[in-house]
């Protein structure tokens, strides 16, 4: 898959759900991040990004206009999204300066042959102790691929395998 397209999948998938954890901080920036993406407004979702997916894919406005035509791209084709919701939040780990969890994303995507349920991880990261968070999408990515894209991630997170089932 082309590098750039994998990532813009990670930024789309970003935004697309809300979990409950202890940090409230962190409920709130995933509640404020999934409102800006599905109001569209892609300039205030990026913020939520984590920096190195902001740099692959070069600079804000190169992903902002990546964004945008990429979910252009995805209603013109008759794909949209009609649930989300994140669940099982893991401990918080610490690596070097950054706060580290992930939480299973849960989304539901109407298509042109029904909808489909798919569950994989989102990966939170804090450089401030849980005051600010910005988000990885492994897009069902493994473990492995992850660490080679962010060799920061704390060993011991958990990258569940991908799901995907048709509901409808």
């Amino acid at each position: 898959m082309n590098k750039k397209i994998w990532i813009l999948i990670l930024i789309i998938n970003s935004a697309l759900g809300f979990s409950q954890t202890e940090n409230k901080n962190l409920n709130s920036q995933l509640g404020e991040m999934k409102k800006f993406f599905l109001a569209g407004d892609y300039e205030n979702f990026v913020n939520y990004t984590y920096p190195k997916v902001i740099e692959m894919m070069g600079g804000k406005s190169n992903m902002v206009k990546a964004t945008e035509q990429g979910m252009s791209k995805m209603k013109n084709d008759g794909f949209s999204f009609t649930d989300l919701n994140f669940k099982n939040p893991s401990e918080f780990l610490k690596k070097g300066n950054e706060s580290q969890c992930s939480l299973t994303q849960v989304i539901v995507m109407k298509t042109p042959r029904g909808k489909i349920e798919s569950e994989y991880t989102l990966i939170g990261i804090s450089g401030d102790n849980g005051q600010n968070w910005t988000f990885i999408d492994t897009s069902g990515k493994d473990k492995e691929t992850m660490l080679k894209y962010f060799p920061n991630l704390h060993d011991d997170i958990i990258i569940k395998p991908k799901k995907q089932k048709l509901i409808d």
